[in-house]
């Protein structure tokens, strides 16, 4: 369509995300159990954290091609992402500490929440997504004490926050924008989002069947796992509010 590069490059690496929430409640709901659901939960797990990569990667070359900076990959990608890395595993440890199961329901969920919020107000100091170092804080408590009650104990407490969230991105949505041309006048942006629509949806089916027959899994999950993976949400749109005030 003409589109620059950078916005290109930033837009493939938001399609990658997956927001799988309505398939998991339909697991969920129909207690299925297999190779599908146990390839599905794998992938799940893995899609995040490459998105949150790749997005990482296209923001720091967006930004070099559109200020004409010389590239710093190490300054500009590495250095940052495993400083989250490394920060949101100490902050998991620190959990670990924190939270002994000798704590009352109430103190947990204070704890927990008093982490969280102290190690994003540190990314925000910084200027940086803390999105991955949650992720990394999340899966270091998880592995180290193997503890359910927390998430189950963030899963209640979270609905108001989402709730914030999406309204906070509807308020931003403006209808008349679909109608008007992209900032380069190469198209209306309901052309480029619908091209972007079934580009995205070809794209994840072909790389899920793809590797699940380089991995050599069954005809029906090969059928199956790329429609699982097409719902997008929370953390696509969290980064794409992340890309406009970048």
């Amino acid at each position: 369509l003409g589109l620059n590069l950078p916005f290109c490059v930033v837009l493939a690496a938001l399609a990658s995300a997956t927001a799988p929430a309505s398939t998991m409640m339909t697991i969920r709901q129909t207690g299925a159990q297999g190779e599908l659901v146990d390839t599905l939960l794998q992938v799940v797990a893995l899609d995040d954290v490459v998105s949150l990569l790749a997005y990482s990667a296209a923001i720091a070359f967006a930004l070099h091609s559109l200020t004409g900076r010389s590239s710093d990959p190490v300054g500009d990608l590495l250095v940052p992402t495993l400083g989250m890395l490394v920060l949101g595993s100490v902050c998991g440890l620190l959990l670990k500490w924190l939270l002994p199961a000798t704590r009352t329901t109430d103190n947990r969920l204070i704890l927990a929440l008093g982490v969280l919020f102290a190690f994003c107000g540190v990314c925000d100091m910084l200027e940086v997504s803390p999105l991955l170092g949650c992720m990394s804080m999340g899966m270091v408590y998880i592995n180290l004490t193997g503890d359910n009650l927390l998430f189950a104990q963030l899963a209640s407490f979270s609905p108001p926050i989402l709730l914030l969230f999406f309204v906070r991105s509807g308020l931003c949505f403006d209808l008349g924008a679909l109608f008007s041309a992209s900032p380069d006048g190469s198209g209306s942006l309901l052309t480029i989002g619908i091209l972007y629509f079934f580009a995205r949806i070809i794209g994840k089916y072909a790389g899920a069947w793809l590797g699940c027959r380089t991995a050599g899994l069954s005809q029906p999950v090969c059928r199956c796992l790329g429609l699982a993976l097409i719902p997008q949400a929370g953390v696509s749109i969290g980064l794409a509010a992340l890309c406009a005030r970048t």
